[in-house]
This record gives structure tokens, sequence and C-alpha cells, in this order.
């Protein structure tokens, strides 16, 4: 109930974005066409969330084409990856987020803390839509200990998620498996209701 409650909410503040920038077409409109409006009754149909869900996915989509495509070099290169972290920036750019020098030189589990908190602070000045961290880990996976590189993503209109992605270096070359994914609370855009005693 309550990540219905998030994506309706997120799922009207990018309406009323939209709405925002069409407000010169609007304000043209008679008040009678407004009767068929998608806001006119300010909630939105199953199809209506459907479309914002696929937007979200897509968005998610193609930061992660752009994280996987950069470990994928990284190991390739050195066999190793660090973390690393992107935004979709509201003119639809899919930027990576650059740590200080001193940062870099912490341990990487710092990097991913100072990543997050990053992304916080610029979601929640409205700045982004979308953020993404990707980071090395292993599982174990029927007795084994399997590589993967695991992607945090949010976005704004109330998708959240954990994917664990296996890899392997096959004669210098990245290979990656089938994503695992696992739910996530919201941690950059909006705050985990559940921690709340």
């Amino acid at each position: 109930m309550k990540t219905q409650s998030l994506i309706r909410f997120g799922i009207f503040a990018f309406v009323m974005m939209i709405a925002a920038a069409f407000s010169g077409a609007a304000m043209a409109q008679d008040a009678d066409d407004y009767d068929n409006h998608v806001l006119s009754d300010g909630k939105l149909s199953e199809e209506e969330l459907a479309t914002v869900v696929a937007l979200a996915q897509k968005h998610l989509k193609e930061m992660t084409e752009v994280s996987v495509g950069s470990v994928g070099e990284e190991l390739e290169a050195s066999g190793v990856f660090q973390p690393m972290a992107w935004m979709l920036m509201k003119d639809g750019e899919v930027k990576k987020m650059a740590l200080s020098e001193e940062a870099q030189q912490a341990p990487g589990e710092a990097k991913v803390l100072m990543y997050r908190a990053g992304l916080k602070s610029i979601a929640r000045r409205g700045e982004i839509h979308a953020s993404l961290i990707t980071y090395p880990g292993k599982i174990d996976k029927n007795g084994e200990q399997i590589r993967i590189m695991a992607i945090e993503h949010e976005h704004r209109l109330g998708v959240s998620g954990l994917k664990l992605i296996p890899i392997e270096l096959e004669q210098g070359t990245a290979e990656f498996g089938n994503a695992m994914s696992q739910e996530k609370p919201f941690q950059i855009f909006y705050d985990d209701k559940s921690q709340k005693s």
C-alpha cells in the first residue's frame, strides 16, 4: 500500500511537470476541453499507471546499459572495477557522478555510501529523475562463490530495486550473466517508511 502511494505521488508529480511544460497550450484550451483531460479527476487509470511505470523502466534500462558498458571496460582493462554512479538528468542525459580526488582513495564501501549521500541530496532538490549505483560483490550459489556486479537503481516515479549480475572475465573479455532482481527500499528519492517506528 505504501509503495502504491509513493508510485501515485511520483506519477502525479511527473504529470504535473509535464502539465507545467505545456501550460501555454493548456491556457489556450477551453474549460469544456479540460473535462476529458488526464488530470480532470485527479486519479490515474491502470493504463496511465502502466505508461508511467513503462517510462521509468525504459529510463532505468538505458542507465543499466551505460553502467554495464563502463564496468565491462574497466574489467577488461584491469580485471576489477570500482563503484560507480549515474544520474538521469531532467533533460534526459545519463551523466556519470564524479567523486572528489580524495574520495577516490576511499575503500569501495565508503564510495558507495558517498554516492548514496550525493545522489540523495541531488534527488531531494528535484534535479534528477533516476539514480543508479553499481559496485562489485560476491554471492554464494550452490556452495560456489560467484562474482557479481550489483546495481542499485531508483526512479522518481516510484521504482526501486537491486539487480545482481554474474560476471566473468574470459580471456580478457567481460561476460555478464542473467540479472537476478530483488526489491530494495527507497533511499535516494524517498524515505523508507517501514524503518520508522
